[in-house]
């Protein structure tokens, strides 16, 4: 309930549906009560302390309201430039509005956890504090930012824990660490993907987070070829824990298509790709000899050895990339049999 002396000289909007509409919702009559008064607060365009706490009422009734998310922002800064509150000049939101904020969020954010909104209003709050912290380098306001920062990667680790797919997390950890763009938290994320992929080989997010932190986020900084041997060893390391699993064959092949744009003329590419080739077939071999299986059955990684035959690119490897293919297509990979009917087909142009 709206404690009616709080708002004594605020007459609540009702919402307007129109003369005839055509499906009225029967909203409860708190939530109903706390629109009210917001839109009269909001139509006053009043940004005060008993507006901010209305919001987080609403929101409260309906974390997804964007326009109540939005409004909450314009007082949180406005409270924050006012003489009693204002605690920074290098914040948009002052620190204390930030770090309060920042709880809510996550208390709405809860029980929905992929509520796009709640993840837009933490990053609106960081901001300003995050693009400040190398501008303003050594100060206290810094130090105040990191340990947000710190806080924040911390919040989103827990989240990924729950669910380890959760795009708006892992959108929001890569904003965070292009924001600041620390060498110490690029190598801090490094360590925590390393942590997710001991616990689940298979969490494709963390591979596409390890491709993009060792990236730094950019598509301008590809691997130095140590960097990239380096990475391959990696990838075919994982790669050995379970061969079926695509995620380590799609980064392995990624590794050697961007050194292949690279240096893909070079003698150094040439040794790069058949020591690559051959740490492949290694793989299939040992699969084999321990699970007394046919290797060709890990269809991925015959996917990926398809995908490095035809980097190579010689009539040779052309003709065992389309041979490969066409035993997928016709006993190994029935669910993809068309697709790899046109790999084949793909292939056979090349040769031609």
């Amino acid at each position: 309930m709206i404690p009616s002396e709080t708002f004594h000289d605020i007459t609540p909007i009702s919402q307007d549906d129109g003369p005839h509409p055509v499906c009225s919702i029967d909203y409860p009559k708190e939530f109903d009560e706390a629109q009210g008064y917001l839109r009269a607060i909001m139509r006053k365009d009043e940004r005060s302390e008993r507006a901010l706490e209305l919001t987080a009422l609403c929101l409260r009734f309906n974390p997804a309201n964007y326009t109540t998310w939005w409004f909450r922002r314009q007082c949180l800064a406005s409270l924050s430039i006012s003489p009693s509150n204002f605690e920074s000049k290098f914040t948009f939101f002052g620190l204390k509005f930030i770090a309060k904020d920042l709880m809510l969020a996550a208390k709405l954010g809860g029980t929905n956890p992929k509520n796009y909104q709640v993840w837009y209003h933490r990053r609106n709050l960081l901001e300003q504090s995050f693009s400040d912290i190398k501008s303003a380098s050594g100060t206290d306001e810094v130090g105040n930012a990191l340990e947000l920062v710190n806080e924040e990667i911390e919040y989103i680790a827990t989240v990924i824990a729950e669910d380890a797919k959760n795009y708006h997390a892992w959108s929001h950890r890569q904003w965070i660490l292009k924001a600041i763009n620390m060498e110490s938290k690029w190598n801090a994320e490094i360590e925590f993907i390393n942590g997710l992929l001991e616990d689940d080989v298979r969490n494709n997010s963390a591979w596409n987070q390890r491709w993009f932190v060792t990236h730094r986020g950019s598509k301008s900084i590809p691997f130095a070829i140590d960097d990239a041997r380096q990475e391959l060893s990696f990838s075919i390391c994982k790669a050995e824990q379970d061969p079926y699993n695509e995620s380590p064959w799609k980064y392995f092949v990624a590794v050697i298509k961007e050194q292949f744009r690279l240096i893909g003329t070079t003698p150094e590419f040439a040794s790069l790709i058949g020591v690559s080739e051959k740490a492949l077939e290694e793989t299939k071999a040992n699969f084999e000899q321990e699970s007394k299986k046919d290797g060709m059955e890990c269809t991925n990684l015959i996917a990926a050895h398809i995908d490095i035959l035809e980097i190579k690119g010689d009539k040779t490897s052309i003709a065992s990339a389309i041979e490969f293919a066409k035993l997928l297509e016709s006993r190994y990979d029935p669910v993809r049999k068309k697709y790899w009917k046109l790999r084949a087909q793909q292939l056979e142009v090349v040769t031609k």
